[in-house]
This record gives structure tokens, C-alpha cells and sequence, in this order.
């Protein structure tokens, strides 16, 4: 499984989620969307939204797309 978190620096719901990353035993990539458009283009293609934080798992060729902080950093801690 592979794991990326599209966020942005200023957005508080991100800063929650950012903080329990270094206290989670799976590595997580992360993918600032304010500083790289591509990330921003990426995440609307497959999921038609924005907002963020949203955590992208892939497992082989499926993806799935978490949207909710709260509901982020709870599976990131069950892992």
C-alpha cells in the first residue's frame, strides 16, 4: 500500500493531520497542492473535488480517497 496526503500549509484540518504523520508506522507521501498545481489537477481528475485534506491509498492499481481529518488520522493509526 502507498499512502499520499494532498494538503495545503495553512489550512488547520491539514495541520491536525500533519502533526500525527511523524507518529504513524506507514511512510506517507506528501503532496502540497497550493505549491504544485499538479497535485491540485490530480486529485479533482479522480475524486471531482478540492478540498483537503484528502489521503489517497493505492493498493496496486485501485485508489481510494479519504476526505475527512478526523476520519484520516484515525485509519492512519489503526495501521
Amino acid at each position: 500500500m502507498k499512502y499520499a496526503l494532498y494538503y495545503y500549509d495553512s489550512c488547520p484540518f491539514c495541520q491536525r493531520v500533519l502533526r500525527v504523520l511523524p507518529n504513524v508506522n506507514v511512510p506517507v507521501e506528501k503532496r502540497n497542492v497550493a505549491q504544485h498545481a499538479h497535485f491540485r489537477n490530480e486529485q479533482y481528475a479522480a475524486t471531482h473535488r478540492t478540498t483537503v485534506p484528502c489521503l489517497l491509498i493505492e493498493d496496486g492499481d485501485q485508489q481510494q480517497w479519504m476526505f475527512e481529518s478526523a476520519d484520516i488520522i484515525r485509519h492512519l493509526q489503526t495501521l
